[in-house]
């Protein structure tokens, strides 16, 4: 799973270079337009992501304050992320009781 998500995040960091370059340097025609509204669709997905996993899962996940950053900037793949780490944190926290 760990190659999985490291892989995902690749593919998110292409798609977030694509459209952030798209601000910088915007693409000629219609392309501007089209690449400013799916930067904000993008965003406004992961934060309802956000939303959604951390108010449902609040009491069940170990949260940590970079949890929050991986699910903005990938999504489902940052989900997959921060529970793919709770086994570590579960025997982190375990061992410092």
């Amino acid at each position: 799973m760990s190659a999985a998500i490291w892989l995902g995040r690749f593919l998110f960091a292409l798609v977030w270079g694509a459209l952030l370059a798209n601000l910088v340097w915007p693409f000629p025609g219609k392309g501007f337009a089209l690449f400013l509204i799916l930067l904000f669709v993008l965003l406004a997905i992961h934060l309802l992501q956000l939303l959604m996993f951390a108010s449902a899962y609040r009491h069940l996940v170990q949260w940590r304050r970079g949890d929050y950053w991986q699910i903005v900037l990938f999504g489902i793949v940052g989900w997959f992320a921060v529970l793919n780490a709770q086994p570590k944190r579960e025997k982190e926290s375990k061992a410092n009781l």
